[in-house]
């Protein structure tokens, strides 16, 4: 039998080359970092000095600056611009506004000798005529509505039932009630103030018919129409007289 080694010597080959690889590697980088040139930059003379300035990189350092050197342009300095402000308050500050004075000597500012028309004060309430679709009336029950050719803006109101009633309050001294007289018309009652008439609207011809009011004290009142009797009633109009002055009076104050 062949004596053979217990240890296998070919295992170094490979271990010698794998050394020898790594360290021809390293030999290889160390000998291009020693030959690699760095870049150089091209520098050209100023005329100004050179200025350092620190960043200030942590929280409550403060670096001095250098002071400007005299041969520096100055610092560009942007235009200023006057703010006028208008007579009033403007972000909580008030400017003052002028005031004119008026001379105690003198009569009123800007005065002409133009008169002014003033209404007399003995003038308390105007003549006014209500008709009968004004919403003043308050009609209570069936009233309907008509267009008559002769009645005051050509429209009556008209109750066929018994028992229906309008009211209307008023500021003068008299009224002048007017309606439509015709055959087969109805009886009304006229309260005024408490005080009650009674009105027949029936007639032999078909015509406009009117009743008037004894003269009132000039103050507030309440007149009610109600329908009594008979065939239908009707409601044209109602006027309201102030006897204590008729028309206004104008004087001429200069």
């Amino acid at each position: 039998m062949d004596n053979k080694p217990s240890f296998d010597r070919s295992i170094f080959i490979p271990i010698f080359i794998g050394f020898f690889s790594v360290l021809g590697i390293c030999l290889v980088l160390i000998a291009s970092r020693l030959t690699m040139t760095r870049g150089q930059g091209v520098t050209t003379d100023t005329a100004t000095s050179m200025k350092y300035q620190y960043l200030a990189t942590e929280p409550g350092v403060v670096f001095p600056t250098e002071a400007a050197s005299p041969t520096e342009p100055p610092a560009t300095s942007f235009p200023t611009f006057d703010l006028i402000l208008p007579t009033s308050t403007l972000f909580g500050f008030k400017s003052p506004v002028p005031t004119i004075s008026r001379a105690t000597s003198v009569g009123p500012p800007f005065s002409t000798n133009t008169p002014t028309p003033s209404i007399s004060p003995t003038v308390q309430f105007l003549n006014v005529t209500y008709d009968d679709a004004d919403f003043k009336f308050l009609y209570t029950g069936n009233w309907a509505s008509q267009s008559v050719a002769d009645a005051y803006q050509k429209t009556l109101h008209v109750s066929s039932t018994i028992g229906d009633s309008v009211q209307l309050s008023f500021v003068g001294q008299k009224i002048r009630f007017t309606y439509q007289a015709g055959p087969s018309l109805g009886t009304i009652a006229i309260k005024l103030d408490g005080v009650d008439f009674s009105l027949e609207q029936a007639a032999p011809d078909t015509v406009i018919g009117g009743w008037e009011s004894p003269v009132l004290v000039l103050s507030s009142h309440l007149v009610t129409i109600t329908h009594i009797s008979g065939g239908s009633i009707n409601i044209d109009s109602i006027a309201v007289l102030d006897l204590s002055t008729p028309t206004p009076t104008l004087t001429a104050t200069p």
